[in-house]
């Protein structure tokens, strides 16, 4: 993965230091205005949680990923995801569907700091599937994709079992069932019912 600087607009630097509980003044200063924003994002709701039987690590296929991510460095623990043109970063699924992310704000995997020094349990272990899923859900909250929470919370432990199986990581169960609980965990829903769109221009 790639890792450089870059430089942020006005909006993304508000929006992002909302996501990450960021201090403005850690993504640098603001470059001079390009002109008025279009459209605003639509405020939701908390979604009904339904009942849902226990799936495990059998249940999810295995996919495989193409390409490498290439990743600018924004902040401290913070990248922009910058798609290549040649052998671009994807995830395709056993269904035969491919996930290709754009260009998105992402850092890493959700993990709780104080559970990093347990080994293959860092933000960055199953960076693929991470990135993966953040995509997934920035396009939810830009209102560009309808998938349910649990379908890309789904796609993301496809993409776990999958750097499992295939060597890229380390097999390890009880790593793969506590990536469960937390991308099923009532903190995780919040995130995906916080109004909020962050994903940067594509191109």
């Amino acid at each position: 993965m790639a890792k450089k600087s870059t430089t942020l607009s006005a909006k993304d630097r508000k929006a992002l230091a909302h996501k990450y509980t960021l201090p403005d003044d850690l993504l640098g200063p603001a470059p001079a205005a390009r002109g008025r924003t279009r459209g605003k994002a639509r405020a939701r709701g908390a979604e009904p949680i339904g009942i849902e039987t226990r799936k495990f690590y059998p249940d999810f296929p295995i996919g495989r990923f193409e390409g490498q991510p290439h990743l600018v460095w924004v902040a401290p623990d913070l990248f922009l995801h910058e798609p290549q043109t040649a052998k671009p970063f994807r995830f395709i699924r056993a269904n035969g569907e491919v996930i290709a992310p754009g260009r998105m704000f992402t850092d890493g995997g959700s993990i709780p700091r104080a559970l990093w020094s347990i080994p293959n349990l860092s933000p960055w272990t199953y960076g693929p599937a991470f990135l993966v899923h953040d995509w997934l859900f920035d396009l939810h909250h830009c209102d560009l994709d309808t998938r349910s929470f649990e379908a890309v919370r789904d796609i993301m432990l496809e993409g776990v079992r999958t750097l499992m199986e295939t060597g890229v990581c380390q097999m390890n169960r009880l790593t793969f069932d506590l990536i469960y609980a937390g991308s099923d965990s009532l903190i995780a829903r919040a995130i995906w019912d916080r109004p909020g769109c962050t994903l940067p221009a594509q191109g």
